[in-house]
């Protein structure tokens, strides 16, 4: 059959995922074939009696309700794909950006590294290829000559931030507020934040930054100018979000805090930091406790300020005057509970 592509470079017609392997692979060998997928790429594909994804660029409209499919309507890639008309990232003026989901995390030598041995032809094809996202772009790119590329339209970054309708009678939460609106006005690291993959990745780390100072301010144990949290307390109060899963993502959220004087780092507690699917414990294996730690401080500037102390008054004070929707209002600075 013809090879379908994924806007992000992913082999659809090749993918373990797909309907079109469930064409190709009977159930009867589906088991031992899902085994080799997982010893490669980590991830065990859904059962054989499954139909299968449809790919990305099936329109919305003809996606099946199947929770499954919320993945592609969310994925910022595919939707900065759609609104540019390109079919995948490969035809953009901006590749390689910072904003797409395509990885180099199944290129053949990171995978050689990962199981100790080199990874043949033939395994390659069967159970790598279709993964290996920035390599199938960059072959398509280099086949391109400059008439097919297009750069990207332009989106517009919108920050929302409530209107303060009075003052703070209260020095420390005024400094506090304006240090919130810095964050605010900032692309909080984002590089391309004018394309639709840009702005749509600036929106996720928006809404899990402010989760985690909520989270932070709300939950975690001051000491002075020092706030200690655990995985746990986390993972308890992590909803709406996702716990970031891996030791580099937390980097970039205390990379972006530490630009506004506020620092953290991580204290692992356990030798078995991750699952068997990659993903960072909550707790240490057969025990109670956390898997690891966040502590927190802040620059000098901020000590003054009592900034975890007066944190936690507007978070808690903000929680009982405004109840349900005590976060949303947080998220948009929306602090006129508070005023005089």
């Amino acid at each position: 059959m013809e090879q379908i592509i994924s806007r992000c470079g992913n082999l659809c017609s090749e993918c373990p995922w797909s309907i079109y392997m469930r064409k190709k692979i009977s159930k009867e060998d589906w088991e031992e074939y899902s085994d080799e997928v997982k010893m490669y790429t980590g991830f065990k594909p859904i059962k054989y009696e499954w139909e299968g994804c449809l790919g990305c660029l099936t329109p919305n409209k003809e996606l099946p309700k199947h929770p499954f499919y919320n993945f592609l309507k969310k994925c910022r890639t595919r939707k900065c794909g759609n609104y540019n008309e390109v079919n995948n990232c490969a035809y953009c003026g901006r590749f390689p950006c910072a904003n797409t989901v395509a990885r180099d995390d199944f290129a053949r030598e990171r995978i050689s590294e990962k199981i100790g041995s080199a990874i043949d032809d033939e395994t390659y094809e069967h159970y790598i290829k279709m993964f290996d996202a920035m390599t199938n772009l960059q072959k398509i790119r280099s086949e391109l000559h400059d008439g097919q590329i297009k750069n990207p339209k332009s989106v517009f970054k919108k920050t929302e931030i409530a209107e303060i309708k009075g003052e703070f009678t209260n020095k420390n939460y005024h400094k506090i507020y304006e240090k919130f609106i810095e964050i605010a006005n900032s692309n909080l690291g984002i590089k391309g934040i004018d394309t639709v993959a840009g702005y749509e990745h600036y929106l996720i780390r928006k809404e899990i930054l402010w989760r985690l100072l909520w989270i932070f301010g709300l939950y975690g144990k001051i000491n002075e100018n020092n706030l200690n949290i655990d995985s746990i307390t986390l993972y308890e109060n992590r909803k709406p979000i996702t716990l970031l899963s891996n030791e580099e993502q937390w980097k970039i959220y205390f990379n972006i805090l530490s630009q506004f004087g506020i620092h953290a780092e991580l204290e692992i507690k356990t030798d078995e930091l991750y699952t068997p699917g990659g993903y960072m414990r909550v707790k240490t294996p057969k025990t109670n406790e956390p898997a690891y730690i966040i502590k927190m401080k802040v620059d000098l500037n901020l000590q003054k300020y009592k900034f975890f102390k007066t944190l936690n008054e507007i978070l808690s004070e903000l929680q009982n005057k405004t109840r349900k929707r005590a976060f949303t209002n947080f998220k948009k600075l929306d602090f006129n509970s508070l005023l005089s």
